[in-house]
């Protein structure tokens, strides 16, 4: 009886260690999927904002083309790169704080449009993951996101 006491006092406690072990692994795993999520979802709100700026965009004809006496009868809106790219500014500058707030958000190249006929924004931020474990603190800093929206002009009517 005394050998078989003994042997369970010998492993006393190594259960307690392996519990925390692994509750240790189970909670970084829990922290890293959290933060990658959000980063996530940061992207997927500026997407959405590029969408946004991209479909104003695409009707900021280029009037000197439009009303131009040199235009075929091509019945396409006329876009430019420096019309797309200013109404990607005028409408970042008017839209409120929250539906801005991106840190360094910036336009990004290429904002334009490659056949006059569509406009493309692509528009970069940096995201912060919100919890920092030690498997992303390389990260801490944060993450350049980039997208880019597309839409076409269509003419009215």
């Amino acid at each position: 009886m005394t050998d078989r006491w003994r042997r369970l006092r010998e492993d006393d406690g190594q259960i307690m260690l392996l519990s925390i072990f692994y509750g240790l692994i189970a909670l970084a795993l829990v922290l890293v999927v959290v933060s990658v999520s959000a980063i996530y979802l940061e992207r997927k709100s500026l997407l959405a904002l590029a969408d946004a700026v991209a479909a104003d965009a695409a009707d900021a004809i280029d009037e000197d083309s439009y009303f131009g006496a040199d235009r075929p009868g091509d019945p396409a809106l006329p876009l430019t790169d420096s019309s797309v790219r200013q109404e990607v500014v005028d409408y970042l500058a008017a839209a409120p704080l929250g539906v801005v707030d991106f840190e360094d958000l910036a336009i990004s190249a290429p904002t334009g449009t490659p056949d006059g006929t569509t406009a493309e924004v692509t528009l970069s931020a940096v995201v912060r993951p919100p919890v920092v474990t030690w498997a992303i603190s390389p990260w801490r800093e944060g993450f350049v996101v980039s997208v880019t929206a597309r839409a076409e002009a269509e003419p009215a009517g």
